[in-house]
């Protein structure tokens, strides 16, 4: 047995040796279960547990009230056909009925002050209690243990048993967050390799101006009404200094950046590359004008700090859109109680009419870093089913800037969650039972990358910590264009995505782990908007669809359109380029359905309908008829043939190999 053997074999004795031998004190039985659980060591070295007085800052998470209610509120403000489809709730009435009461919250304050923690406050927002306390206390008031490990060159603590609380308090206490800090988010950006230059002609690095021209979003107003938020953290001095001299460099409206630091204050800088990515090409895609851009600079990028930042976003509720380029592996999320404490936030994010985009991880399917065949494990909060997911793309454009196609990204995250359980609205895709990632994909190959500023300097990145921001200034564009009223649009993008629509770039080529394919998959999820087109597809509450999507003079073309409104007993004026084809359909079932030959001209037609009660029926009580403008039928172009062989098998090898 060798040196390094005989002292891994004595480390792994120590570790078992401690585990059996330190037993948490239960001074107070009975006690009741939380979400945080004994941290996962794996691959990390024993130090030593805590001495009793070293101090931990930690967060009590408190439960929303009726998860249940919460939940099904959500399913039916975001579905299309439902009466409350996109009636979005007050803040201060979700919060009135889902949020923990102040006698809760007094509760908890009251036990942690009487078990000794020092610097207990209810933070703003009511969701979490605050405070300080030495590792005794710890161990006594929450029956757990605390130890210092090594991981890859990082030290940090852990907590090495499940987290209880008196019983009293279990309907109260979800989560304690703050009990280890030897995992945490990362961003999720990669830099190109300049040696590589381009690998094919269209694809190579592009301005964060020139992605409105190939995501056809130009046309549209730009995002003036909607204000956007980014979920950041440290010292952002330099990313604001980097975003003025884009705007100046581009000609763009200064914009004036409101940031709110959460919690202490940092002077890390060390990602100030992500947070450049993530202004400079929202601003750009939004068309270089928002109503405000909002950064919620966290402490750290721990777990604990940025639920704190997350809380922060939803108690403002200043922004409609929300970006986070942050992930880590579900396994450390669900350890620590952050998954629960987030998706209750992001639950009551979906039900004020807030938008979160999460880039979907940048190792493809296996975010965990599990070996080929086995679990893949999503990346988090890429995985909350109340978030938006966004996958990557090797984006190919034309000599103007226009859009030729798009390839999987071969190192997008995309895989099914191993601890979501997939919402309603993935019902009619194949995800065994769990939420599925990605929902969109947007160019995130580096080699296809956004040429930003970073410390004042032009620098090229891809990584799906790109895909979200352009989805983001994407979405502030689109919702503008419906007067900021669209509100979470994970429920609609797959009812939209299952009728094939061509306002959706479905991509066909490349793999992740998982191969693309037509339609929904794990590589793309439905694939990239033409932004033009899905700002027309929003646009109200009847949907339409045409078959065969291009007409020919003198063919049987099928329209048919979809009442949302309770139990409808109106009309359908079917409208063709403004012009009225036919005579009101009646509405049969909550469906109208023309058959018609009547179409004169061979070539491309927008199809809207309207909807009219017949004075009868409660849900026609509207003052507007439902309108929607279904966008017309787009050409989706033939890929070229070195898009067919960007992510071969030989090609994936050549490229990672060179990365590495």
């Amino acid at each position: 047995m060798g040196p390094s053997v005989r002292l891994r074999a004595a480390a792994s004795i120590a570790v078992v040796t401690w585990a059996l031998a330190v037993v948490p004190a239960r001074a107070a039985p009975p006690w009741a279960p939380t979400e945080t659980r004994a941290h996962p060591v794996r691959g990390a070295t024993f130090r030593g547990l805590l001495s009793d007085d070293e101090l931990l800052d930690i967060a009590v998470v408190l439960r929303v009230r009726d998860p249940e209610g919460l939940g099904a509120l959500v399913r039916a403000l975001s579905t299309p056909g439902s009466p409350a489809f996109r009636r979005w709730l007050d803040p201060d009435r979700v919060r009135a009925a889902y949020a923990p009461t102040n006698a809760q919250a007094q509760r908890v304050v009251a036990w942690l002050t009487r078990a000794g923690f020092s610097a207990v406050q209810l933070e703003p927002g009511g969701m979490r209690v605050s405070a300080t306390g030495s590792a005794r206390v710890i161990r006594s008031a929450l029956a757990t243990e605390l130890a210092h490990f090594t991981r890859d060159g990082r030290d940090g603590i852990a907590n090495t048993a499940d987290v209880q609380v008196p019983a009293e308090l279990g309907d109260a206490v979800l989560a304690v967050l703050g009990l280890q800090t030897l995992d945490g988010m990362h961003a999720l950006n990669r830099r190109a390799d300049a040696s590589l230059g381009p690998l094919f002609t269209g694809v190579q690095g592009l301005s964060p101006v020139a992605f409105p021209i190939a995501y056809d979003a130009a046309g549209l107003p730009t995002a003036s009404t909607v204000s956007v938020g980014i979920l950041a953290e440290g010292d952002l001095t330099q990313t604001l200094a980097d975003l003025s001299q884009f705007e100046s460099g581009h000609g763009l409206p200064a914009i004036s950046p409101v940031v709110v630091r959460v919690g202490r204050g940092s002077h890390d800088t060390s990602n100030t590359n992500e947070w450049d990515i993530d202004s400079q090409n929202i601003q750009a895609m939004a068309g270089g004008n928002v109503a405000q851009l909002v950064f919620y600079d966290a402490h750290s990028l721990s777990d604990s700090d940025i639920n704190l930042a997350l809380g922060q976003a939803v108690t403002d509720d200043t922004v409609a859109v929300l970006n986070v380029s942050l992930g880590e592996c579900e396994s450390v999320a669900v350890s620590d109680g952050s998954m629960a404490a987030n998706d209750q936030l992001f639950a009551m994010a979906v039900a004020q009419g807030q938008t979160i985009s999460v880039a979907s991880g940048d190792f493809g399917a296996q975010e965990c870093g599990n070996p080929p065949g086995t679990a893949a494990g999503a990346s988090y909060p890429a995985s909350s089913p109340y978030v938006i997911a966004v996958g990557g793309t090797t984006l190919s454009t034309n000599g103007s800037g226009g859009y030729v196609g798009e390839t999987v990204w071969g190192l997008a995250g995309g895989s099914p969650s191993l601890y979501e359980s997939a919402p309603a609205w993935q019902s009619g895709i194949a995800t065994g039972g769990f939420r599925a990632v990605p929902d969109v994909a947007f160019d995130g190959d580096p080699n296809s990358g956004s040429i930003v500023i970073v410390n004042g300097q032009p620098a090229q990145y891809g990584g799906t910590s790109l895909a979200s921001p352009i989805f983001v200034g994407a979405w502030a564009r689109i919702q503008t264009a419906n007067g900021a009223a669209l509100g979470f649009p994970a429920a609609w993008i797959y009812a939209r995505g299952a009728l094939g629509t061509p306002a959706f770039h479905d991509v066909l080529i490349g793999s992740n782990g998982f191969g693309a394919g037509p339609g929904w998959d794990f590589a793309s999820g439905w694939g990239s908007f033409d932004v033009a087109a899905v700002a027309l597809l929003t646009r109200s509450s009847v949907v339409v669809s045409a078959s065969p999507p291009t007409i020919v003079p003198g063919q049987e073309a099928i329209l048919t359109a979809t009442v949302t409104a309770n139990t409808p007993t109106g009309t359908v004026q079917f409208l063709v380029d403004g012009s009225p084809l036919g005579a009101p359909v009646l509405v049969v079932g909550g469906v109208a359905t023309l058959s018609t030959t009547s179409f004169a001209t061979v070539g491309l037609f927008a199809i809207s309908a309207t909807y009219s009660g017949d004075g009868n029926d409660a849900g026609s009580t509207s003052a507007s008829p439902f309108i929607e403008t279904v966008a017309p039928p787009i050409p989706v172009p033939a890929l070229p043939a070195h898009l067919a062989l960007l992510l071969s098998c030989a090609l994936c090898a050549i490229a990672l190999a060179r990365r590495a």
